[in-house]
């Protein structure tokens, strides 16, 4: 690995990954396993290796906030989730944005198709480069993992060592769809949809699901695209007309899911119904991209944290 951090001349690389409003891509997920029942791949994400998920080490200021066990068990409600990164191919390591500020960010995809575009993008452009350069980022390639991990490492932000042995803080965002974020304005007309940093989950308030345990209340299923919660709403009540679609914030309403109690004031983007009941549902398109990508990993970590691959760009 180099020495030096590799400030790379990326323009479209970091336009990418921040202006996520201007993306014309992404493909819609658009199947739905099933809801109440047994999926047809049994605990596809579950299978997922994520050796260091136990052994994170909480940010001080952020664990005053949080409580550990309430946080694990809220997290492992979005272990079938996948989310894809881009990594180096043989270690693991995660590529970020490493600033001026000396805070790196890295980012987690909701859609395959989004971490592939902004990959695909920083080849395109690194074929300008020198021999050295194209040559990294032949190296990377797009990596699963569960989104119970990414919303776990948005809350510890462990500090992660650049190719020039310096550690560096962190943080972790959760990039969706551009359809999701359009069909989240149009429902939500605060903008905070235009807001960086913000996941749209769709649900009705009217759209149930069973309890986990006999004798429990009944669950609300959460999708990341509007499109599959109608869908999945007329295959079950095809006779029944499609009730309101409402929308919140995933990193919103997971802080309250692990705020309970809590005096700290819980994010705009909520809904007090659904923070005790939610169901994340994954599209079938992710989770058999997820699939692909966990059987072509071999031994490498599908995410290695403590360490990074920093990279950054001119603005």
């Amino acid at each position: 690995m180099m020495h030096n951090i590799l400030f790379l001349s990326i323009v479209q690389f970091i336009f990418y990954f921040e202006q996520v409003n201007a993306w014309s891509l992404l493909k819609n997920e658009r199947q739905f396993t099933g809801l109440g029942r047994r999926e047809s791949i049994k605990n596809i994400i579950g299978t997922l290796v994520l050796p260091t998920t136990a052994s994170l080490v909480y940010n001080p200021n952020e664990s005053l906030a949080v409580d550990v066990n309430l946080l694990d068990m809220q997290a492992k409600k979005f272990r079938k989730v996948p989310v894809f990164a881009i990594v180096d191919q043989k270690t693991g390591v995660p590529f970020m944005i490493l600033r001026n500020t000396g805070l790196a960010t890295a980012y987690f995809f909701t859609s395959y198709e989004g971490a592939q575009l902004v990959l695909d993008d920083a080849r395109r452009d690194a074929k300008d480069k020198d021999l050295q350069t194209r040559e990294f980022w032949e190296g990377a390639k797009i990596s699963a993992t569960s989104m119970e991990f990414a919303l776990k490492l948005s809350k510890a932000r462990p500090r992660a060592k650049a190719q020039n042995g310096v550690k560096y803080e962190t943080v972790y965002d959760i990039i969706p769809s551009l359809k999701a974020l359009e069909d989240a304005g149009r429902l939500d007309k605060s903008g905070i949809y235009s807001e960086q940093g913000r996941v749209p989950l769709f649900y009705m308030r009217e759209f149930e699901i069973m309890p986990e345990v006999d004798g429990g209340e009944k669950r609300i299923p959460v999708f990341f695209d509007r499109e599959q919660l109608v869908m999945e709403w007329k295959k079950r009540y095809p006779d029944v007309e499609v009730p309101p679609i409402r929308v919140v914030d995933l990193i919103d309403t997971f802080t309250a899911m692990i705020e309970m109690g809590s005096t700290i004031t819980r994010g705009a983007s909520t809904d007090e119904r659904i923070i005790n009941k939610l169901v994340p549902i994954a599209s079938s398109e992710s989770k058999m991209k997820a699939i692909v990508c966990e059987k072509a990993r071999g031994d490498v970590p599908a995410y290695k944290t403590g360490e990074m691959i920093a990279v950054g760009g001119k603005e």
